[in-house]
């Protein structure tokens, strides 16, 4: 079965509130008595423009931070770049938060073979900073530039890339340079989103990696919007967590034997064969530490420092464990539970939403999500098998660059629940729960299981 797949692109506020007034009272008054001044009506909310929505809308997502209105002097510089086409609305807020919303003119020339936007950036020995070109591609496809602007970036186009309407423009020198990460996302609808989803788990915040903080890969319906990996979380350490992580990092048992990141895989898997990375890092002093385990082997540290290099192989089950109650508590996810002998319990049922391209008659392509749920006992035991096979395997280390955008929940029959996402592309890779990444071995394979949801892949 199918159900369109819809990519919808928020590009303004709510809908303003409308005031209703009515024309006569229940008393009988006369409708002049209503109208009087002295009745202090509410007056109707005054319209705003699309471009004024659009500043309403970013400036909400960027909290602790004041925005005014330029002087013209600080957005001539641009105004003379774009020719004089555009009116240039300038907003900052200090600290390197400066953004410029540009809104064609009525009196600008018009391009009769207008056919879509092209945009582009170069740089040369005789230009200071990178120079973004704006201009478009007639119906032929044959480009023509219009604009080139040293020294800015396209932040985004809020009305849409169809026409030359409206662009929202930052400068490179203080784009890098603001303190406040959600300045650098707040311009584009999967920005937005990726904030939406910060702010919907308490706890998450957008630090790097630079400070004192626990990372870990997280994939769900929400990521899906901004991000077609496994998404990279962060929770800060506060100063009393700090001192308390390097208190009990004292007491590490160090394996003196193991030097190098190979020989400390091997030294795990004699251990436990099924032990795999979690997702879950700890940054702390300059140091990275990666946590491998499973639900019957915990406490095994990887660390290695800012340049990627090995350092040691270490023990330390408080610090394990303190990093994965954190990620517990924010994530509801059980980041040690890996169980290697998950597909062993037979499976009731397992449904796939699988995201499709399909060329209309027209040329143009249109998505469909395609679903799925499989209850057939042969297909059942077919896919069980396919998947047992793949997260006993080689695991990936790093994901690889493809769009892990279709998902499977399976169900056993003893009622325990594990999706996973699959490459939408060519590749047969896949991410368990979102976090680890295995090969499944044969897409053919997976799309004889869901013939429904993967029909083209039979085709192909």
């Amino acid at each position: 079965m199918k159900k369109p797949y819809l990519a919808l692109i928020l590009l303004f506020a709510a809908p303003l509130a409308v005031s209703c007034v009515k024309s006569s009272s229940a008393n009988g008054i006369p409708e002049s008595s209503l109208s009087s001044p002295a009745l202090n009506a509410i007056p109707e909310p005054e319209q705003l423009s699309p471009g004024e929505e659009y500043i309403t809308l970013v400036e909400s997502y960027i909290d602790n931070a004041v925005f005014e209105q330029m002087a013209e002097d600080g957005t001539k510089q641009l105004s003379d770049m774009l020719l004089g086409h555009y009116d240039i609305i300038g907003r900052t807020a200090g600290e390197g938060m400066d953004y410029y919303l540009a809104v064609r003119r009525e009196d600008a020339p018009v391009y009769n073979d207008f056919d879509s936007i092209d945009t582009s950036y170069f740089s040369g020995p005789d230009t200071k900073n990178e120079v973004l070109k704006i201009g478009y591609n007639d119906k032929s496809m044959n480009p023509t530039v219009l604009y080139e602007m040293e020294g800015y970036r396209l932040l985004e186009m809020p009305f849409g890339n169809g026409s030359l309407d409206c662009f929202c423009f930052g400068k490179n020198e203080n784009f890098g340079e603001t303190s406040d990460p959600a300045f650098r996302l707040a311009f584009t609808q999967s920005g937005r989103e990726e904030l939406d989803f910060i702010k919907s788990k308490p706890g998450l915040s957008l630090s790097s990696g630079d400070d004192p903080c626990i990372e870990f890969y997280y994939q769900d319906d929400d990521t899906l919007k901004f991000c077609s990996s496994p998404y990279s979380c962060f929770i800060d350490i506060n100063s009393d967590e700090l001192e308390q992580i390097r208190g009990l990092l004292s007491a590490s048992n160090i394996i003196d034997s193991v030097k190098t990141r190979q020989d400390a895989w091997k030294y795990l898997h004699l251990k436990d064969s099924s032990i795999y990375t979690t997702g879950a890092i700890l940054h702390i002093d300059g140091k990275k530490y990666e946590f491998p385990g499973n639900k019957n082997t915990i406490g095994h540290m990887m660390a290695t420092g800012a340049d990627r290099g090995f350092i040691s192989i270490e023990y330390n089950e408080a610090v394990y464990n303190f990093v994965m109650d954190k990620i517990r508590s924010v994530a509801e996810m059980d980041y040690g539970n890996f169980d290697a002998e998950w597909f062993k319990v037979p499976l009731k049922s397992a449904s796939m939403d699988f995201p499709e391209r399909a060329e209309q008659a027209d040329g143009s392509y249109l998505s469909d999500m395609r679903s799925q749920t499989i209850n057939d006992a042969e297909k059942l035991d077919a896919l069980s098998k396919l998947m047992d096979q793949a997260i006993n395997g080689e695991e990936i280390y790093g994901f690889s660059a493809c769009p892990y955008i279709a998902e499977i929940e399976f169900t056993r029959r003893d009622g325990e629940t594990l999706r996973v996402f699959i490459a939408a592309d060519s590749c047969d890779s896949m991410t368990y729960e979102g976090r680890i990444g295995f090969e499944y071995g044969s897409q053919l394979a997976m799309a004889e299981i869901f013939d429904e949801a993967m029909a083209d892949r039979l085709t192909e």
